[in-house]
């Protein structure tokens, strides 16, 4: 036997199950896509995680300190994001969630009222007591939120 003929039929077995591997995969894509509940299983799951992605920012574990840091962190980083798209009312929607879970808004709400727009610091007050009470139902505490009193 000479070398060719070694390398030719591991060639061709392996093309063989390649092929083989690819139809497979065909016939029962073809076959998941034309049954009768796909469309309506999509559509569910779909529906699903579009529900868990939505739902899984608003509600976070205020008994770990480190869950609470990394949601602060990411609704700020989220609030500057928005903010520089030109996306205003997200943006400060973000911003306040932040405020309402961090642990020392009156700090923040002096930094924000230097570094923001007069217009945006004011609609995050505004919005700081509906957000506040989103997350004032688990354990934040009554000093958490912040009011316009107590800001000036």
């Amino acid at each position: 036997m000479n070398t060719a003929s070694k390398t030719f039929w591991p060639v061709v077995a392996a093309v063989g199950l390649g092929v083989s591997f690819v139809g497979y995969c065909v016939y029962f894509d073809r076959k998941r896509r034309n049954a009768p509940d796909f469309p309506e299983k999509l559509k569910a799951k779909r529906r699903k995680q579009k529900q868990s992605v939505g739902g899984s920012q608003s509600q976070v574990n205020t008994n770990d300190p480190e869950e609470m840091r990394r949601f602060f962190l990411e609704q700020i980083q989220q609030g500057e994001d928005c903010l520089s798209r030109g996306d205003l009312d997200n943006g400060v929607d973000h911003l306040a969630k932040a405020v309402a879970v961090c642990s020392e808004p009156r700090n923040l709400m002096a930094l924000f009222q230097q570094t923001l727009p007069p217009e945006l610091y004011q609609e995050i007050i505004m919005r700081l007591p509906r957000v506040a009470q989103s997350f004032h139902g688990s354990s934040i505490g009554g000093s958490a939120i912040v009011t316009e009193p107590d800001l000036e």
